[in-house]
């Protein structure tokens, strides 16, 4: 994603370049809101609507301007998709098994899905199985050192936060689609 960034920045046309600065403004607040989003998850377990619905708004309006100057509207349609494909799964989940996942994780996952789907559907992939691979390795660590039980609640939002990140940095050189 850097190098893409990267690449955009340094075109010389004016609107791969803007597409450059608006992904580059997407990425800061990426990491505003994970950084928060994961203290307050730690902390509280709870990811707050007031940080999660105006940065999925921000992000629709970051992304969507980006594909049109990209030239490339299905990235936009691609993001709003793996959003409502995410999001969707985890809703299901939620309902199926209430403790095993929050609705805030569920909103979150929308976000997520806006971000990695606007790269592609390997993007959603790796960001969805990076997130469960880590929080299940602490979750295993938890169990094992004594530290927590089966009833242990471990706050999911860091891991997705921080599955999605390595998704994101891991999509290297490509760009969409």
């Amino acid at each position: 994603m850097i190098a893409f960034i990267t690449e955009l920045l340094s075109s010389g046309a004016p609107g791969r370049a803007l597409a450059g600065v608006l992904l580059l403004i997407a990425g800061v607040v990426f990491a505003v809101c994970a950084i928060a989003l994961s203290f307050s998850d730690l902390r509280e377990h709870r990811l707050p609507n007031r940080i999660i619905y105006p940065w999925a708004g921000l992000v629709v309006g970051l992304l969507l301007p980006t594909a049109l100057l990209l030239g490339d509207p299905l990235a936009a349609l691609r993001a709003l998709a793996a959003a409502l494909t995410w999001g969707g799964l985890f809703l299901l989940v939620r309902l199926i098994a209430p403790p095993a996942l929050g609705m805030g994780d569920v909103k979150l996952a929308v976000v997520l899905g806006l971000y990695t789907g606007f790269l592609g559907w390997d993007t959603v992939l790796t960001a969805v199985v990076v997130s469960f691979l880590l929080g299940g390795l602490v979750s295993a660590a938890l169990l094992l050192s004594g530290r927590g039980t089966a009833k242990t609640a471990v706050p999911f939002g860091p891991f997705l936060l921080l599955g999605t990140t390595i998704a994101l940095m891991l999509s290297g050189d490509h760009s969409l689609g």
